[in-house]
C-alpha cells in the first residue's frame, strides 16, 4: 500500500512531462477505437449498400453474368413465369425483376455507355430509396420516361424534359434504338449510381431490348439476411437457366479488404503506442535520475530492489491508465456517436471517376461500436505503458543505497 501511495504521489510530481507522454497514449488509443469503428462501418456499409442497391439478399442472373465491369449481356435473358411469381410471393419478404443493359445514351452530339436498369413498381421493396435526391421527378410506369444519374445528366449535357436516346442491342442480337423523356436526375452518393447510372420502367426497358417479359435479374429478400440458404437453394430450383448468387458471395473480396484495413488502423495505434512507450520511458528515467536521494533513503529503510521497481512500474501504470482511459472515453463516444447516426458520404462521393463505377457504397457510413474494442485497446495501453517504465525502474533499482543517499 506504501508503494501505492507513493507512486500514485509521484506522478504529480511533474504533471506537465507526465500529461505529454500519455498525450500520444490517448492518440494511440483513438486510432485503434476509431480505426477498427470505421473498418468494421466499411465492412457493414459494403454489405448494406450490396443488399440495397444491387442483389438484395439473393439474385438470380443469367449464366455466366459478368461479375463486374460494363458488359451485361442480355441474350440469356430468362422468363418469369406465373408459378414462379406465386413461389417468390410465398417464400421472400420481398422480390422484384429487373431488366438491365448497358445502352449507349445519346444527347445531341454527346453519347456515353451507361448502365441501364428497368425497373418494376416492386423495386422499392428491395432497393429501398431513403438517401436518394431526385431533382424533377420519377418515371411514370408504363411511360418512355428515364431517371438519369447526376454524372451522364452533366456530360450529356441534359436536364429535366429534355430527350435521351438509348441504343441497345436486343436479346436476339439486333440493334434497337428509342427515345426517352427525362423525368428526373439522380444523385444517390453511390458512385455505381450516380456515375453511370439511368432508370426505365421495365416495360420500356423490356421494348428496347425486345425482351418479351424475359429478365435479367430477380432480387428477393428475406427477414433475416444471414439466413437467406433456403431461399438461394429454392430459387435455383425456380430458375434452373440461371446463376444464382447471395449477398454473401457478393462482397466477400470486399470483406477481406476490410480485414486489411482493420490491420492497418492497429498498427497506426500500435505505432503510436510505441511512440508513447519511448516517451513513458525517457519520463520514469528522468524521475529516478531527479530521486536518486529519495531511492537511496527507502533503500537504506529497507525497501527491496523489487519494491523500487514496482514503484516506477506504478506510475508507468497510472499513465497508461489514465491516458487509455481518457482515450477509450473519447473515442468511444465519438465511435458510438457515428455508429448511431452515421457518416454522410454522400458530399465525399461526389465527383468520382469511373473506377468507382462498379463499387456498391451506401450514403451513410456507420461505425462498428464494440465495448470488447474499446478495453481491449485500453488494456494495450496499460500493458505498454508498464512495460516502458520496467527498465528504468530496472535502472533506478540497480542505485547503491550509499551512493544514493551521498548524492546533491
Amino acid at each position: 500500500m506504501l508503494i501505492l501511495r507513493m507512486a500514485t504521489r509521484n506522478l504529480w510530481r511533474q504533471v506537465g512531462r507526465n500529461s505529454l507522454s500519455m498525450v500520444s497514449i490517448i492518440m494511440g488509443v483513438c486510432v485503434m477505437v476509431l480505426g477498427r469503428g470505421m473498418a468494421g462501418g466499411f465492412d457493414e456499409n459494403a454489405i448494406r449498400a450490396q443488399i440495397d442497391s444491387a442483389s438484395g439478399h439473393v439474385i438470380a442472373v443469367p449464366a455466366e453474368f459478368p461479375e463486374s465491369g460494363m458488359r451485361f449481356p442480355v441474350e440469356n435473358a430468362y422468363p418469369v413465369t406465373p408459378e414462379n411469381r406465386s413461389w417468390l410471393d410465398d417464400n421472400s419478404t420481398a422480390w422484384t425483376p429487373r431488366l438491365m443493359a448497358t445502352p449507349r445514351a445519346i444527347a445531341g452530339r454527346e453519347s456515353m455507355r451507361v448502365r441501364m436498369v428497368g425497373v418494376s413498381e416492386t423495386d422499392t421493396s428491395v432497393f429501398p430509396h431513403d438517401h436518394w435526391t431526385v431533382v424533377g421527378a420519377y418515371p411514370e410506369p408504363d411511360t418512355l420516361e428515364v431517371l438519369v444519374g447526376k454524372r451522364p445528366a452533366q456530360l450529356l449535357g441534359i436536364d429535366v424534359g429534355d430527350v435521351l436516346t438509348l441504343e441497345s442491342r436486343t436479346v436476339d442480337g439486333a440493334i434497337n434504338a428509342m427515345r426517352f423523356t427525362v423525368s428526373g436526375v439522380l444523385t444517390t452518393g453511390n458512385p455505381m449510381i450516380d456515375n453511370v447510372g439511368v432508370f426505365v420502367p421495365i416495360d420500356g426497358a423490356d421494348q428496347l431490348l425486345n425482351a418479351q417479359g424475359r429478365v435479367t435479374h430477380i432480387a428477393a429478400k428475406v427477414s433475416n439476411r444471414n439466413r437467406n440458404e433456403a431461399l438461394a437453394e429454392g430459387m435455383a430450383k425456380q430458375f434452373p437457366g440461371a446463376e444464382v448468387r447471395t449477398w454473401q458471395r457478393e462482397v466477400a473480396a470486399m470483406l477481406e479488404t476490410g480485414e486489411m484495413r482493420s490491420v492497418m488502423f492497429n498498427v497506426m495505434g500500435v505505432a503510436l503506442l510505441l511512440m508513447a512507450a519511448t516517451g513513458i520511458a525517457n519520463t520514469v528515467l528522468m524521475a529516478a535520475y531527479e530521486r536518486v536521494r529519495e531511492i537511496g533513503t527507502l533503500r537504506s529503510m529497507g525497501l527491496q530492489r523489487s519494491g523500487i521497481v514496482a514503484m516506477f512500474a506504478l506510475e508507468g501504470f497510472w499513465m497508461g491508465t489514465i491516458g487509455g482511459f481518457i482515450g477509450m472515453v473519447g473515442s468511444g463516444l465519438l465511435n458510438n456517436y457515428y455508429s448511431t447516426h452515421g457518416l454522410n458520404l454522400v458530399e465525399m462521393m461526389a465527383g468520382k471517376a469511373d473506377s468507382m463505377s462498379n463499387v456498391p457504397i451506401a450514403a451513410m457510413l456507420y461505425f462498428e461500436f464494440s465495448y470488447p474494442s474499446l478495453f481491449i485497446s485500453w488494456g494495450v495501453a496499460i500493458v505498454v505503458a508498464v512495460l516502458a517504465s520496467i527498465y528504468p525502474a530496472l535502472s533506478a533499482s540497480n542505485i547503491s543505497p550509499a551512493e544514493a543517499v551521498r548524492a546533491q
